[in-house]
């Protein structure tokens, strides 16, 4: 998808040295893709003690899918 955005061009140059990728577009898609996952992973360990995991439930439901 084709957007236009105003970024700040030493925040491009960092992006663009660590991924090294064939792109500028191909760059900055890396770096939202990490991004994204980081914060998804932060958002799983909130919820470390939240819930409860019966491990037992989870393999029987496993065993019934195959």
């Amino acid at each position: 998808m084709r957007t236009t955005i105003n970024l700040d061009d030493q925040l491009i140059r960092e992006t663009e040295s660590i991924y090294k990728a064939e792109s500028r577009s191909k760059s900055i898609e890396l770096a939202l893709r990490d991004a994204l996952e980081i914060k998804k992973k932060e958002k799983l360990r909130e919820l470390v003690g939240k819930i409860e995991f019966d491990e037992e439930a989870m393999q029987q439901f496993r065993d019934g899918e195959r």
